[in-house]
């Protein structure tokens, strides 16, 4: 059987999230080495490496283009809206058990290791309920692991985009160009809304890095906010509308696929070198200030996702064993790598952290360990705390299509 005729299966979307997922890693681990005692040459790579938060915005558009193509498959098969309480009920046991496993873990040894937590059970509850992202202060939602506040985020574009795909629906013409122009529509709105967001720029006080998670968080907004993401993640859901639409009128792969998508990734390997300095984030390249270039570098990896479905040998590349394995082990890579790097400069050497490491061979060495127990601990996270959730007969729902 042909994959196109998979409603499960997308060509290429393992690869993609395997990429975004280690981009994450590595940045975290090439924080840790010293850039000024490298090589010129090194210190190149480094910076390249470092950039590698853009991960975050290729995981946005790519939940977004695998969440809303059940959506589009129905709006352009004539079918009504799809079960919006199987939807949610899958959203929430997908990520729910390991999120609150890592998020628990990271409260109690924060509360072990460290002195004068900042709001620290405000920000726990915040997490559980998965409101952090609406305030600097519940940002991240905990110490020790920085990485879990784009929990937050996903989760407000999980309710935002099936509430505006219900607009969609509402009206009786269906048809691809009326509903291209309409999520053009969204997208201005999206876009007109986080301009005044933007504008709310917090106080001064005790803002920066210098002042712990909850002062850089009180930094990066409110150019991080989660109605500007959820624009990363309506690029995605473009993608996942060309895909529906392609397989409901032409179903096949081609060639050309095949250059579209490996010329959309090369262009996002030039754009991250060719922007590899400063070596943090920088946004001035962004249009509203928005993190991750946007919208050229969501629109590029947006073209990616939604030409590797279609194309003769790109996507089935992307999609080899390694990262096979990866992605099904992804979310627990995502949520606990961090809490492995801290608890390593804790239990150590001090000296893992923040440009802290001089000697690169020890800093591949540390690296090499916390890769090894990322995925050790990624995979016990799948089999014991991810997966059984998701088998239990109890939580079994009907497919979301029905």
């Amino acid at each position: 059987m042909s994959d196109l005729k998979k409603d499960g299966y997308l060509r290429g979307a393992d690869g993609v999230r395997t990429i975004a997922c280690l981009m994450v890693i590595f940045s975290h681990l090439f924080q840790r080495l010293s850039l000024e005692d490298q090589s010129p040459i090194m210190q190149n790579i480094q910076v390249l490496f470092m950039k590698g938060p853009f991960g975050v915005s290729v995981f946005f558009v790519l939940s977004g283009m695998l969440l809303a193509y059940p959506f589009w498959k129905h709006y352009l098969e004539g079918k009504p809206f799809p079960n919006i309480r199987n939807y949610i009920h899958r959203r929430f046991w997908r990520i729910a058990p390991g999120f609150y496993a890592s998020l628990l873990v990271s409260f109690l040894l924060a509360l072990y290791f460290l002195d004068n937590i900042e709001y620290g059970w405000l920000r726990l509850f915040s997490g559980i309920a998965f409101i952090s992202a609406f305030h600097f202060i519940t940002f991240f939602p905990v110490e020790l692991n920085g990485p879990l506040w784009s929990i937050g985020f996903e989760v407000v574009c999980y309710a935002l985009m099936p509430l505006a795909m219900w607009g969609l629906f509402l009206f009786r013409k269906r048809s691809m160009i009326f509903a291209s122009l309409y999520w053009i529509a969204v997208m201005a709105i999206i876009l007109l809304l986080n301009q005044w967001i933007i504008t709310l720029i917090p106080s001064e006080d005790q803002r920066g890095w210098q002042y712990g998670l909850v002062g850089g968080a009180k930094f990066w907004m409110p150019q991080y906010n989660p109605v500007g993401f959820f624009a990363q993640y309506t690029f995605g859901i473009f993608a996942a509308g060309f895909i529906a639409w392609w397989k409901l009128t032409r179903a096949r792969h081609h060639w050309l696929f095949d250059i579209a998508s490996a010329l959309s990734f090369v262009a996002l390997l030039l754009l991250l070198w060719w922007k590899r300095y400063p070596s943090e984030p920088d946004m001035s390249f962004s249009f509203q200030g928005q993190p991750y270039f946007f919208p050229l570098f969501p629109g590029l990896v947006a073209i990616l996702l939604a030409t590797l479905p279609f194309s003769l040998f790109t996507g089935r590349l992307f999609d080899n064993p390694f990262a096979r394995y990866t992605a099904k082990v992804s979310f627990g890579l995502y949520v606990w790598h961090y809490l492995i790097l801290e608890l390593m400069r804790l239990l150590y050497d001090e000296k893992w952290s923040y440009f802290g490491i001089k000697n690169l061979w020890v800093h591949l060495a540390y690296s090499g360990v916390a890769l090894l127990l990322s995925y050790l601990v990624a995979t016990v996270s799948y089999y014991f705390i991810e997966k059984p959730f998701l088998q239990q007969r109890v939580l079994q729902v009907k497919p979301l299509a029905q």
